[in-house]
């Protein structure tokens, strides 16, 4: 029954070629016309619940959708049961599964993706855009928080002898002054949250008539086939159906879960990569996660903003369920953000100054014909993987290019200043960077 219903509604012209399609892989699956037949067939399938999708489609095709899975007894109970155990319903703030991001799109809480990775001004603001804010507003208010309470702890230390205060109190009433700087410049920031929050608000008009975008006609459905196609690539396997004898050398499966927990050890590492500047203000601001269903391994960004909306616009970010390997397949589309994020932000100057004009000079310099994209990705993965931990991967100086414009935390430099001397030299170049810029 589980195939039936993948078909159930599905025009019968449609239904009956994926029915044939899959009667005659079955019999012959290693018969190479009989298998581009299938191929072409399920992908037009998958064109077409992807377009119609509603709210009230069966289970079965949102596996489909979400999985690519059209017959359970394609898996051995292995895999299956590796399926199984991913819940169906697990809601996190920017990860969707295909299913589930066609929906939101529809629903309008997110806007559309860039057809064709065309850059296009939004004229609208999607309700998850203005949660994000919400969410860097409360944290920014709970820091507030935190320093009253210090400087309040401090103020009660400071008592009153009926003298001249002790040296200790007067190192209490420095550390209350320097709090009630801290004080001030974080409220600042509130400030500035405070005001694009409120102006996201009323530029957002979808809340109003959100069910109405499912009569509106949208080409997402042609982005999320481009997504997938693209995580592929040219010379990648096309076959689009869930199988074990595509599985054998798959060791995980990019659940939202695994996916997540990924992400939040990678950014531990790239501590920055998802900050965002607003008017000298830092705020964290995540891109969206789509989770495609096919046999690609590498992931990438799409785009790393909405539009030209460079200040609330998040990014769409691919991520590829079943690659080889799934650290390279996540940092892949980490690193494609990066790059992309500094290129917009560099506003058209991106092959002069800061990160993309550093690393774009030394391919330069160096007559290397690889694309900036693909070099830049490389020694990303390197640079998490590697670096971090001390093994020397990369050119001495993209080495010092990505120890400036990608820096580890503190307390990794630190460590690694301690395994090398070549670290040891960059740990202490900035150190003299601070200072100088400390004496401005």
């Amino acid at each position: 029954m589980f195939f039936e219903n993948v078909l159930k509604d599905v025009p019968n012209e449609l239904a009956k070629e994926v029915f044939k399609a899959k009667s005659d892989l079955e019999k012959n699956f290693n018969d190479s016309q009989v298998k581009r037949n299938f191929i072409e067939i399920t992908w037009e399938l998958y064109g077409y619940l992807l377009e119609n999708i509603d709210e009230n489609y069966e289970v079965e095709k949102r596996l489909f959708l979400r999985y690519g899975l059209l017959e359970p007894r394609y898996l051995n109970s292995r895999d299956f049961e590796r399926i199984k155990s991913i819940p169906f319903v697990d809601d996190k703030e920017n990860i969707f599964y295909v299913d589930e991001w066609m929906l939101a799109v529809k629903k309008g809480l997110v806007n559309e993706s860039s057809f064709m990775e065309v850059i296009e001004s939004r004229k609208n603001v999607a309700p998850k855009n203005v949660s994000s804010f919400e969410i860097a507003f409360n944290e920014k208010l709970e820091e507030r928080k935190f320093i009253e309470r210090q400087l309040r702890e401090i103020v009660n230390s400071i008592e009153d002898e009926g003298k001249p205060y002790r040296k200790s109190i007067l190192s209490l009433i420095d550390q209350a002054i320097e709090k009630l700087k801290k004080l001030k410049l974080v409220n600042r920031e509130v400030e500035i949250i405070f005001e694009q929050l409120n102006k996201l608000k009323e530029e957002s008009q979808i809340n109003e008539k959100a069910e109405d975008n499912f009569n509106k006609k949208i080409r997402e459905h042609e982005v999320i086939i481009q997504m997938i196609n693209k995580s592929i690539g040219r010379l990648g396997n096309r076959f689009l159906v869930l199988t074990s004898i595509f599985l054998n050398s798959i060791t995980a499966i990019g659940s939202k879960d695994l996916v997540e927990s990924k992400i939040n050890e990678f950014e531990k590492i790239d501590y920055k990569i998802f900050e965002r500047k607003i008017r000298g203000t830092s705020i964290k601001l995540k891109p969206y996660f789509i989770i495609v269903p096919g046999y690609g391994d590498y992931g990438f960004c799409w785009e790393p903003f909405e539009g030209l909306n460079v200040i609330s616009g998040r990014g769409r970010v691919v991520i590829p369920m079943f690659p080889k390997n799934i650290d390279v397949a996540i940092l892949s589309a980490l690193g494609d953000y990066r790059l992309k994020a500094a290129k917009e932000l560099a506003f058209g100057r991106w092959m002069e100054e800061g990160l993309t004009g550093e690393i774009y000079n030394y391919l330069m310099d160096n007559k290397i014909r690889e694309r900036i994209d693909e070099f830049f990705v490389k020694r990303y993965i390197l640079w998490i993987l590697k670096e971090s931990n001390g093994v020397q991967k990369i050119e001495k100086e993209i080495r010092e290019i990505f120890w400036r414009y990608i820096e580890f935390p503190e307390e990794i430099k630190a460590k690694l200043s301690n395994i090398s001397y070549i670290y040891s030299n960059l740990y202490e170049k900035d150190k003299r960077r601070k200072k100088n810029w400390e004496n401005l």
